[in-house]
């Protein structure tokens, strides 16, 4: 895998010329010092995976959604673990306070197109909704929601759609379902204000809701609802990897 630099610039005014007595002038350059040393590690750049591995591949450099760039840090996730996709059911499990409910299972990728670490770019979170068996090979499907960040303040959800990835001959072949704008909004007005801004917020009740566009997925409280053209019926999460009986 190559690395992409992502460059970082610093920039320092200069002042005009102007007389000091000596000890004013000693001042004035240990003050400098002071400053490049803090200055030094802002010239230092940050990388990006560059590899893509997916069933829709973009050419290099080319530009990628946040969404887009969480599902290729995901399927390098699954790549460095092996290449077997049930390691998504091994995620570390995300369990809301004061509720009874399972832990809940999310993949995340933080300072997407960040230029300043955790100051302005996206969080992109997934939560793990379950597996779809079709005849080719399982499907893990998670509906996954960016968050909009600036000055270091998460500000909006940004965008909340269901994604796919199913690892093939070792390579990871997505299906993205729509973002549905109507569906943003409504999930956005039930947003809890009082609260840090996340993806799954502590109080989303996402289930697997029936309908006629393959998989949907439902959040309970706003009511929003997202689709994805799968084919075959989906498995809960919570019971994905459990072994049949249990």
């Amino acid at each position: 895998m190559t690395n992409e630099p992502l460059a970082s610039t610093c920039k320092e005014g200069a002042a005009a010329p102007r007389r000091h007595s000596r000890a004013q002038l000693l001042r004035s350059i240990g003050a400098s010092l002071l400053l490049a040393s803090m200055l030094a590690g802002c010239a230092t750049p940050t990388y990006r995976p560059r590899a893509v591995v997916s069933g829709h591949p973009f050419a290099a450099g080319s530009e990628k959604t946040p969404i887009e760039q969480w599902q290729q840090q995901l399927a390098e996730h699954v790549m460095r673990s092996g290449g077997d996709p049930a390691v998504l059911s091994r995620l570390p499990m995300l369990r809301a306070p004061g509720t009874l409910r399972p832990g809940r299972i999310v993949f995340a990728a933080l300072d997407v197109d960040a230029s300043v670490s955790e100051r302005d770019g996206y969080d992109v979170f997934g939560l793990l909704l379950g597996k779809a068996q079709e005849p080719a090979g399982p499907w893990y499907v998670f509906v996954v929601g960016s968050i909009e960040r600036r000055e270091y303040r998460p500000v909006e959800v940004d965008d909340v759609r269901l994604a796919a990835v199913s690892i093939r001959d070792g390579v990871a072949t997505w299906k993205t379902g729509p973002a549905g704008p109507q569906a943003v909004a409504r999930y956005r007005q039930r947003v809890d204000a009082s609260t840090v801004l996340r993806f799954p917020a502590d109080r989303d009740e996402f289930r697997i809701a029936p309908c006629s566009e393959g998989v949907c997925a439902e959040e309970v409280r706003s009511g929003a609802r997202w689709s994805i053209g799968l084919d075959a019926p989906l498995t809960p999460a919570d019971e994905v990897g459990r072994p049949a009986g249990t």
